[in-house]
């Protein structure tokens, strides 16, 4: 469970979230709406670690800095390192090693074996995303958050990681963002929305917001 608690944040003299409070339950995956620019990122961003806010935000009653093993960021750009393999860069990007057979039983669907042998600098964007996903479900982590995850992914990739997440996350706390609205409703069990600087909830996707 994360809990966002009061949070407001502020950047270069702007509001850009004011006063928000929501609960991510344990074993529910959210999606995380809003028009470009509302705040959806920096909100990823604060529940991270990595950007100044006030008000709270726990994990488990716990601060960031107690679940850093047990959690896993996926930004858009999707940094690689160029010039280690697909596999080499899972193992950096979860912070420890994986036998290459666990790597590419993880997600087959999303990288195989011939995709995760390849020299990361060879990749294409939607490559590397997906290069990502397979490390997110490798890490085994108990809080997903994944920003724009299915950016400059093609449609086949978009429905095979609702198979993967479901299957690779079950007992993860999952916040997704991006614009894939039906993609996203068909996995998220609840929406939050950025509007105005504040979170509406409901408590399903299809569900009026309160």
């Amino acid at each position: 469970m994360i809990e966002i608690d009061s949070v407001s944040i502020t950047v270069r003299g702007r509001t850009v979230l004011d006063n928000c409070s929501a609960t991510l339950r344990t074993d529910t995956i959210t999606q995380l709406a809003g028009a470009n620019g509302s705040g959806k990122t920096t909100l990823i961003r604060a529940i991270a670690g990595i950007q100044r806010y006030s008000g709270g935000i726990r994990f488990d009653g716990v601060d960031v800095a107690r679940v850093r093993s047990n959690l896993y960021v996926c930004f858009d750009d999707a940094p690689v390192f160029p010039y280690l393999s697909g596999y080499e860069n899972v193992r950096m990007l979860i912070g420890r090693h994986l036998p290459r057979r666990t790597i590419a039983e993880v997600a087959p669907t999303l990288a195989d074996h011939s995709l995760l042998r390849m020299s990361a600098r060879t990749l294409s964007h939607g490559q590397r995303k997906r290069m990502h996903l397979v490390a997110a479900f490798a890490s085994g982590a108990h809080y997903l958050l994944l920003d724009e995850a299915l950016n400059g992914i093609d449609a086949p990739t978009v429905a095979e990681f609702g198979l993967a997440l479901r299957a690779g996350a079950p007992h993860s706390t999952v916040l997704l963002t991006g614009h894939h609205e039906e993609t996203y409703g068909g996995l998220a069990e609840r929406r939050l929305e950025i509007l105005e600087g504040r979170l509406v909830a409901s408590d399903s996707v299809t569900g009026a917001a309160k």
